[in-house]
């Protein structure tokens, strides 16, 4: 939900494109920066999407994302929750 102001703190850390070493490397960096700044409710609600993730499968829409570079095997495996 907070993706595109993630994007811009990663490009502004790491002056570099979207997909560089540098611009991943600053990725963590102003995810952590975004996250400090939610709310108690913001931070429930992510908990809250991540616990149904882990819980049932992908939306299609995700499904089709992840169906052509990613080994299925590795959805089933996921937990979304560790990303909260």
């Amino acid at each position: 939900m907070h993706r595109k102001e993630i994007h811009k703190l990663a490009n502004k850390f790491s002056k570099n494109t979207p997909g560089s070493t540098l611009y991943l490397r600053s990725y963590n960096r102003a995810r952590n920066q975004v996250e400090r700044k939610l709310t108690e409710n913001q931070r429930q609600r992510y908990k809250a999407m991540a616990k149904e993730w882990s819980e049932k499968k992908l939306p299609p829409r995700m499904q089709q994302r992840y169906a052509r570079g990613i080994d299925s095997k590795r959805l089933e495996l996921a937990d979304f929750s560790a990303l909260v």
